[in-house]
């Protein structure tokens, strides 16, 4: 039996995302930005907002727990299902 821990891909050639199944974390990161330094700040929702260290302008999003927080039901078994949950996401750090 496979069993996926992790997915990855690239939205819209704009944002790149990394769904570490086993951990319950979704990585987001604009493209443009992933090469480059940056650290996090935390949000009041508890959202982590990812910033470039030399001009503080959002580069991603990194959210803990968020199939647990967000998520409604079990786990989406298909990558299409997952795409369509990681979608608004993508939109609302692309923004």
């Amino acid at each position: 039996m496979v069993k996926v821990d992790t997915i990855e891909g690239i939205v819209d050639d704009v944002l790149w995302c990394h769904y570490d199944i086993t951990n319950d974390v979704l990585y987001l990161r604009l493209v443009k930005y992933r090469g480059i330094p940056a650290y996090s700040e935390e949000t009041d929702d508890g959202l982590l907002i990812v910033r470039r260290e030399d001009n503080d302008e959002v580069a991603g999003m990194t959210i803990i727990n968020w199939w647990k927080r967000f998520g409604t039901g079990e786990l989406p078994d298909s990558i299409h299902e997952l795409e369509r949950a990681i979608e608004p996401w993508a939109r609302r750090v692309a923004a």
